[in-house]
């Protein structure tokens, strides 16, 4: 983890070194025991009741999707694993949340045993990885976990409608654009009128503008957890990018993952 830098200052890091930071998480005792432990699972696993059964399995499959803190909802995750995701009655196509209509569409409709596809046990694992990484990276720094998040998913949101149905880009853009946190008391018609009139969805087919917005994101949500200037923020503002900032790994900052 990148202990003691702050969100922005690792967010830069992040940009130069994430890969290979990712890499070293994944290769961890615990995470690569758990990733082994599904595969061996996934092939074993007859029915989506069996893997309902398997908690660890299941949370595994859960966290692919973000869906962990829902494992005790057992009548909507049985539901969401076996409605035909072409119904448009179904129940996740009835809700706004993407994330039910993300796991629907991957397990809805199998026949026999859910994680026979090498390809989408492939894909479980691959995004479980991932939350996992960013989650780990939030737990350090506050707000880098949605700022990843944002990154990986914008490029596939055009319009407010898309960035509305999902609360943590929403929270993303609205702490970037520095509107208060009344604003979610405000209806729908209204948060929408002033995103569309705040948001070029265009600008963001451009990396150099997500990381503007994303950036604007974490000053202003660390700015907000801590009103007194952090040091490193000046750093930033003064070495113009990630060299000044690159200057200070090893100095009481922890590069752990």
């Amino acid at each position: 983890m990148l202990n003691g830098l702050g969100a922005p200052a690792a967010w830069v890091l992040l940009q130069r070194k994430g890969e290979a930071l990712q890499q070293r998480f994944e290769q961890q005792r615990t995470v690569a025991r758990d990733v082994e432990r599904f595969r061996e699972r996934a092939r074993e696993i007859g029915s989506v009741e069996e893997l309902m059964r398997d908690r660890r399995s299941l949370q595994f499959v859960l966290e692919a999707f973000q869906l962990e803190s829902e494992i005790d909802k057992r009548g909507i995750i049985r539901r969401l694993l076996t409605d035909d995701p072409q119904d448009v009655r179904s129940f996740a196509n009835r809700m706004v949340d993407p994330r039910y209509r993300q796991i629907n569409r991957a397990f809805g409709g199998i026949d026999g045993p859910p994680l026979a596809d090498p390809r989408l046990v492939d894909r479980i694992v691959n995004l479980t990885l991932t939350n996992r990484f960013e989650k780990a990276q939030g737990e350090a720094n506050p707000g880098l976990r949605e700022a990843l998040y944002f990154k990986r998913m914008i490029g596939g949101v055009t319009n407010v409608n898309q960035l509305m149905s999902d609360r943590v880009l929403t929270a993303v853009a609205r702490g970037a654009l520095g509107l208060p946190e009344k604003f979610g008391l405000l209806s729908f018609e209204q948060q929408r009128s002033i995103l569309e009139k705040r948001i070029d969805f265009k600008s963001f087919a451009d990396p150099k503008a997500v990381d503007r917005f994303v950036q604007a994101y974490l000053i202003k949500t660390q700015g907000a957890q801590a009103p007194a200037q952090n040091p490193m923020l000046v750093l930033l503002d003064a070495s113009g990018g990630a060299g000044g900032l690159l200057s200070f790994v090893g100095r009481n900052v922890s590069l752990r993952v």
